[in-house]
This record gives C-alpha cells, structure tokens and sequence, in this order.
C-alpha cells in the first residue's frame, strides 16, 4: 500500500503532493487495511465509506474522521494550483463550446451553450453550419444557396446574418411544433387504453382481494338477465307480442336449474317487473348451487368464484388488446373519409371494452352454474 501511494503520488493530477501528507496517507493506509482488510470489501461498500467521509455528516467512526481529515489534506494542496489555473481560464475568457451544427430543438442548443457559463463562470459558444444541413436544407436553405449564386460568394466564405439566425430559430419552432403534436396525439390515444387498464385491474384486484366474491358474481348475473330481457323484449311492441318463448330458452342456456320456468310464469308482467323476477329467480338458483358445491368442500365455491372470474378477465383482455391494436393501426385510414381518428379510436375502443366486459359477465356466470366438481371415490364408497 506505502509502494503504490508514494508512486502514484509523482502522476496524481494536478500536482505532487508534500511529503508530510504521503507519510500521512501511507499510515492511514495500513490502519484502514488492518481494520478492513486486504480487498476484502465490496466495490459498494468501499464507495460508500469514501462517500461519508467526503461528507461533512457527523460520525463516530474514527477511521472515516481520519480519512476525512486526509481528503481535506490533498484538496487544501489541489486548490494552491487549481486556483491559478482558474485565473488563467478567466484571463482567456473561460470555456469556449463550438457547435458543427444546430438541433432540430432549442433545448439542445441552449443545455449546449450552457456547458459556456457554469454558475456564473465566463464562457463564450459559437454555432458553425453548412447549406448541407439538414435543418437548413428542409427550411429555407434553398434560398439562402440562391442569394451566395447571386452574388457569387465563395463558398468557403463565412455569412453572418441575423435574417439567417432568425430562420433558423423560426424552422426549429416548427420542428419542435411538429414532435409535440406527436406527443400528444401517442398521449391520448395511450389514455384511452390507460382508463380501461385501470377499470380492468381495479376489479381484478377486489378479486384477488376476495372482496364480495359473491355480491360481484350475483351483480354479473342481474346485469346479465337484464340485457337478455333489453335484446328479447322490444317496449314498443305490446306484451302480446313479446317474444317470450326465446327470452325464456336464452335464460336456461344460463341458469340450467331453471329448467321448470315457463313463459305463463312471466306473461303478464311489464318489463322492469320482468327483470326483477329473472333477477329474483336467479339469486334464488345460485344459492342454491351454492349450498350443492359447500356440501362437497365447505369454501369451494368463493374458490370456483376467484378462478373463473380472473380466468375470464385474463384471456378476454389479452384479446381486447390484440384487438385494440389492430385499430390503432388501422383507424388511421379514416382521416382520408374526413373523420377524427383519435374520435373514431375512442368511440370503437368504448364500444369494444364494453363489450368485454359484457362477455365477462355471461362467460363467468354460464361458468358457475356449469361448475361441477369432481368427488373423490372414496368419498363416495
């Protein structure tokens, strides 16, 4: 350790140090090797401890106090150079930043001609461009070559002009413009699929919660009964009318212990007094497949609950997703039919969500009711 010290001491920047703070750093160093060891620590905790001891955070350790007090040592000694090396920078001027070109943003520019006049620091920055420029060739280029032909400049000649600086500035306003209406538009279009990514986690985290796995699946099933009788029973038709025979067939393909309803049973009921009954009906079937599958294993059904519900929702929003994709690359094609296609997205992306979510709720309550476990034979012997 002593070796390496005295030897590097002769090439540390920016100069050597006295020999009263070698001998220092040396004993400093055998007692930091005899306390921590021979590279027995981590390159992280080794960071860490030089780290608080080039703070000025009280401490304890006597080992981070003396090698605080080392480090304070050798800056004392860096800062006798450092400081007539910073006057002879202020005498030349300061830092002098040379750009090849101009961004096509000003942030750029500006965080570039920073690097000139750190906290107050003198500086100074220089912009150097070609007609060849991409910026300059897109915007406004063309002309200037035409002026340089017109009065037959040389082409290595250097042109300062404030009407140049201001076209400049007014073609990056212009291609900063254009990146933002592009954010934005990736920014709204990425909501719409952010609000029905939070509609979707949030009800499936009140399952994996297990939070009213019951009221929800029961909630699923009303509203399920209640667009069977929408899509089966036109109001505007008389009761006569209705086509009650196959909003009766549709409720079975449901709910199979419905097996003994018929359409006398309903026949003279209005339309909200249709849906309550259905309603009714089917939470009064649903305990009762309940207390059928409690008498296999008591909490198998809050089980068969969980599993279909986050069955359903996992497989149908990796589809909605795929099919929200699909959209996306295509509902821009509509701009050519004088549509929005941000309005067209979130119109079909509505309608397609709500549609899933329906799905979910059908999907999960055929699935309750078709739920039969299998016993164990030896149950049965």
């Amino acid at each position: 350790m002593k070796k390496n010290i005295s030897n590097s001491s002769t090439s540390l920047f920016p100069c050597k140090l006295d020999e009263a703070i070698e001998k220092k750093l040396s004993l400093l160093s055998d007692e930091l090797v005899k306390n921590w060891g021979d590279r027995q620590l981590s390159v992280l905790e080794l960071d860490d401890r030089i780290a608080t001891a080039a703070e000025k955070a009280p401490t304890d350790d006597n080992l981070i106090k003396l090698l605080r007090e080392s480090l304070s040592d050798v800056k004392k000694e860096y800062e006798k150079v450092l400081i007539h090396e910073e006057e002879k920078v202020r005498e030349a001027g300061g830092l002098h930043v040379i750009g090849t070109e101009r961004h096509e943003s000003r942030r750029v520019d500006n965080q570039l001609r920073g690097r000139a006049g750190r906290q107050g620091d003198l500086g100074s920055t220089r912009f150097f461009l070609s007609l060849d420029d991409n910026l300059l060739r897109i915007f406004g280029g063309d002309r200037v070559a035409n002026l340089m032909n017109a009065f037959r400049v040389d082409e290595d000649m250097p042109i300062e002009s404030g009407m140049l600086t201001r076209s400049l500035e007014s073609a990056q306003k212009k291609v900063e413009t254009y990146y933002y209406d592009i954010r934005k538009q990736v920014f709204e279009y990425d909501e719409v699929m952010n609000n029905q990514r939070k509609a979707v986690y949030g009800e499936r985290l009140r399952v994996l919660k297990g939070i009213d796995l019951k009221r929800q699946v029961i909630g699923y099933g009303e509203r399920t009964m209640s667009e069977i009788v929408e899509a089966y029973i036109n109001p505007d038709l008389p009761p006569e009318e209705w086509n009650i025979d196959q909003l009766i067939s549709k409720v079975k393909e449901f709910i199979y212990l419905l097996d003994d309803l018929k359409a006398d049973d309903v026949n003279l009921l209005s339309i909200e007094e249709l849906k309550n009954y259905l309603q009714e009906q089917l939470r009064i079937a649903y305990d009762l497949k309940e207390s059928q599958i409690e008498k296999i294993r008591p909490g198998l059904m809050r089980e068969a609950e969980r599993f279909f519900i986050l069955q359903q929702i996992d497989n149908l929003w990796r589809e909605h997703l795929q099919s929200m994709d699909s959209l996306r690359e295509s509902v821009g094609l509509r701009g050519y039919g004088q549509k929005d296609p941000l309005i067209e997205y979130k119109n079909e992306g509505y309608d397609m969500f709500l549609e899933m979510m329906t799905n979910m709720r059908r999907n999960v309550i055929y699935s309750m009711f078709m739920f039969q476990p299998k016993t164990d034979v030896n149950e049965k012997n």
